[in-house]
């Protein structure tokens, strides 16, 4: 077996779990979660309904073809994949009993048995070869296919036993499997997921009625004995952070997150009854621009928006100084990989920005028309509107456009939109999963009209590496060469949500990549 660096996430934590086998057995034999235990306290109590406040409704539920973070908190529970991420984000098998490694190219799964999907279908290895088919199926249209188009083959070895073979080393291929949803199992035969989802996780669908409420209940067939504990998971829908913090003030809901630092600072410090779980900085805030045409497939005129943005003053005047000034990829990401640092074109100069858009052909300076933001998001409308201050001094005009969730995806992910677009990042598995939107083969970089070879080749190659510290260096002059040819104007990073929940909600673990699939150990003490 290889001992190569892609491996050690398991490899590392195998004593760890080997020390729990006396306490998963004591736990096992009473039906109950050995997570419970390691949380402390009294044996969690069955049954109940948990309610938790969302900000947006869900965009699909097929995990296949989702582009929506809205989407993510219901995948989690309702699917799960080979691997997973633990409490502490390292991976885990999961639908997966082990693996092997017999070289730097092919991974061999042995599977649980026994598991069902939620319409009563035998899970096993032919369900694995065509969830990854189905993938990089380009009629299908997955976000996921670029991610994973480092897989040659996936064989199915006998019903319990599945091998992938690579194309080459690829560092960042367990993370993807580990991932909720990219890299979860859905059932063969089974074609309308994006309506009524079938997984094999610890909870089922029952109904989604858009604005108002999603309710999943417990999976009784779920493969962990003793979990979920609830019956009943109820995700309510509101349009906006007053809302939600009334609904938690009045114990409407049980549980939710703020994205605004401020607010969340403010509702725990006046509710000491509240659990409080600030989260890990992982979402970044870009602003994305069309360069398939004028003006902005001149290098200049990017570079001149780059140079007219004071992102420390964005910061501080949005976030309070809750975060830091980003390049794309988190400082808090999977595998270490700070990408701030010193970045071309990321110092404050109006002065230079105008000479460049007179170079540039535009010496009265430019429209660049509208400048299209979610509207849902407060943040992103606040920091939208000090980019619009700051580039006015730089003789750049924007209108600012928000716009509702669903239909700006749509136009980012086609490239639709005419100039400018910000909608942020979320957490990703791996610095692989940001940068290669940038990949002129990638239909987001297509949309983008990104045409750079070089760059091509390098987020290629860092796939290959599988030495940490040489990833890092690779990810670092990915990061530097997209800034110096500002193909995505990073303004900031910070976490992207903060979450607090009521004490009486026991078990519950929040995770860096902000979905709860630890809501399948959560209780309710009342």
């Amino acid at each position: 077996m290889s001992k190569g660096n892609s491996m050690e996430p398991i490899f590392r934590h195998a004593l760890a779990r080997r020390s729990l086998l006396r306490l998963t057995l004591a736990a096992g034999a009473m039906g109950v979660s050995p997570f419970a235990f390691a949380q402390g306290g009294a044996a969690p109590k069955r049954g109940g309904t948990l309610t938790i406040g969302a900000d947006a409704d869900p965009i699909g539920f097929d995990p296949g073809t989702l582009t929506a973070f809205s989407s993510y908190d219901m995948t989690s529970l309702l699917y799960t994949g080979l691997l997973r991420w633990n409490a502490d984000m390292k991976i885990e098998p999961d639908l997966a009993a082990g693996y092997e490694q017999p070289n730097d190219t092919t991974y061999v799964f042995r599977l649980r048995g026994g598991v069902k999907f939620h319409n009563g279908q035998a899970f096993d290895a032919e369900d694995v070869k065509y969830t990854f088919e189905r993938i990089l199926n380009p009629a299908t249209a997955s976000p996921n296919l670029t991610i994973f188009s480092a897989i040659k083959s996936v064989t199915v070895v006998d019903p319990m036993t599945v091998r992938f073979e690579l194309n080459a080393p690829n560092a960042a291929f367990l993370n993807y499997l580990a991932t909720n949803p990219v890299g979860v199992i859905v059932p063969r035969g089974v074609s309308d997921l994006a309506t009524k989802p079938v997984g094999t996780g610890p909870f089922t669908f029952v109904s989604y009625e858009p604005n108002q409420q999603c309710t999943l209940k417990a999976n009784p067939n779920y493969y962990e004995r003793g979990q979920p504990y609830l019956d009943t998971v109820v995700f309510r829908f509101f349009k906006d952070q007053a809302s939600i913090t009334s609904a938690l003030r009045s114990k409407a809901i049980d549980m939710t997150w703020f994205k605004d630092p401020k607010v969340s600072a403010q509702i725990v410090r006046t509710a000491p009854d509240l659990v409080s779980a600030p989260g890990k900085t992982t979402r970044t805030f870009p602003v994305w621009m069309n360069m398939k045409a004028k003006p902005l497939n001149d290098v200049r005129v990017r570079r001149a928006l780059s140079l007219a943005t004071d992102r420390k003053a964005c910061l501080e005047t949005v976030l309070g100084g809750s975060g830091k000034v980003a390049a794309m990829v988190p400082e808090s990401h999977v595998g270490g990989y700070d990408g701030v640092g010193e970045m071309p074109y990321y110092k404050t100069s109006a002065a230079e920005a105008k000479k460049l858009l007179a170079d540039a052909g535009y010496p009265s300076g430019i429209d660049l028309g509208e400048y299209i933001v979610v509207a849902a998001n407060p943040l992103d409308v606040s920091c939208a509107q000090i980019l619009q201050q700051q580039w006015a001094e730089a003789g750049i005009k924007v209108a600012i456009k928000p716009m509702e969730t669903a239909p700006l995806i749509q136009m980012w992910l086609k490239g639709e939109y005419p100039t400018l677009l910000s909608v942020a990042l979320s957490w990703s598995p791996d610095p692989d999963a940001i940068v290669s939107r940038m990949l002129s083969t990638n239909p987001s970089g297509k949309a983008q009209g990104m045409a750079d070879t070089e760059l091509d080749k390098m987020i290629v190659d860092a796939r290959t590496l599988l030495d940490p510290a040489k990833r890092a260096a690779a990810y670092m002059a990915i990061q530097k060469r997209i800034a110096d040819q500002a193909y995505v104007l990073d303004i900031y990073q910070y976490p992207l949500r903060w979450e607090a929940w009521w004490g009486y909600a026991k078990g519950y673990v929040a995770l860096a990549a902000n979905i709860r699939s630890f809501v399948r150990t959560a209780w309710l003490d009342k």
